[in-house]
């Protein structure tokens, strides 16, 4: 309903020789990490870097792409970590493209923590967990990317806004949608994505004189009235429950007849004046993609 708004510490790794070097100072560029938990159900794997991994960068006196992989704090040592020769390594890199582990426990979880360049360009890392000792699970592969891919990024958005007096406007990278003039209200709006399925992914409400709450609409549809005279009071927009392959975040702020700015708020949350019955002159939105963590499925033996 629309109303009214107002341990354990884990130690860092530290790269054998080999993998770091030399030569980087302080004010080096420092690699980007990212961390994950991967499911090992009992058994013998081979974790793996990509066929097409390369390596030899220096950044922060590493060499990256690089990949450290451990138990992680608190777990009672049902992993063994090492390398084809039985040596106990836990780094892939330039010189190491292959670790075999072998876990001791059904509930078993490597924490595999990935060194990246901080370039956007930077191809991603891609690594292949695969099962050894015979169990019929396929193999897993894990995508580590870098640079702005690994942030949350900027959707563009379009605002088609029934204003009153006026149609429908069309409002384009503009920073308000509306706010054409006094007494110009919105009736209504409608979402607009130049990006596949990012319209189809938010749905919007709307608060229209009497209390009158709108469904919430799709993107792509009209939230509101056309053509009756009746502005809207407020608005809210979020993702669509149960969409699938996007992480959508949703901030919005709305202007007013009496000059009040509310918000910004963010997902699904209401926008609306603090007066009663303030028509809505002006609509600003923010929608960012956020990144797509995905836990591979644990394996049975």
């Amino acid at each position: 309903m629309i109303a009214r708004s107002r341990t354990r510490r884990a130690t860092r790794p530290v790269a054998p020789a080999g993998l770091g070097g030399p030569g980087a100072g302080p004010a080096a560029a420092l690699p980007q990490t990212i961390a994950r938990l991967v499911p090992l159900a009992a058994g013998f794997y081979a974790i793996g870097l990509g066929d097409d991994t390369r390596g030899g960068d220096m950044t922060g006196g590493l060499s990256i792409p690089a990949v450290h992989v451990c138990e992680p704090p608190g777990q009672p040592g049902w992993l063994d970590i090492g390398d084809e020769h039985g040596a106990a390594i836990a780094w892939l890199g330039a010189r190491r493209r292959t670790l075999l582990v072998k876990s001791g426990n059904d509930a078993a979880l490597a924490l595999v923590t990935a060194f990246l360049s901080a370039d956007p360009e930077t191809a991603a890392l891609r690594l292949r967990i695969q099962r050894l000792d015979g169990a019929d699970d396929p193999a897993r592969e894990l995508t580590f990317e870098g640079g702005d891919a690994a942030a949350p990024r900027e959707i563009a958005i379009d605002v088609i806004a029934h204003i009153r007096s006026r149609g429908n406007v069309r409002f384009i990278d503009a920073p308000w949608a509306g706010r054409l003039g006094p007494g110009l209200w919105i009736e209504s709006f409608t979402l607009l994505s130049r990006q596949p399925g990012v319209a189809a992914a938010l749905e919007c409400k709307g608060l229209i004189q009497g209390g009158e709450e709108t469904p919430w609409v799709p993107g792509g549809s009209a939230c509101g009235t056309q053509n009756r005279a009746m502005p809207l009071l407020g608005f809210a927009i979020r993702q669509k429950p149960g969409t699938l392959g996007l992480r959508l975040d949703c901030e919005y702020s709305g202007y007013f007849r009496s000059g009040a700015t509310a918000g910004p708020a963010r997902n699904g949350a209401p926008c609306r004046s603090p007066t009663d019955n303030d028509p809505l002159e002006g609509m600003q939105l923010r929608i960012t993609q956020r990144p797509m963590i995905t836990a591979p499925p644990a394996t049975r033996g």
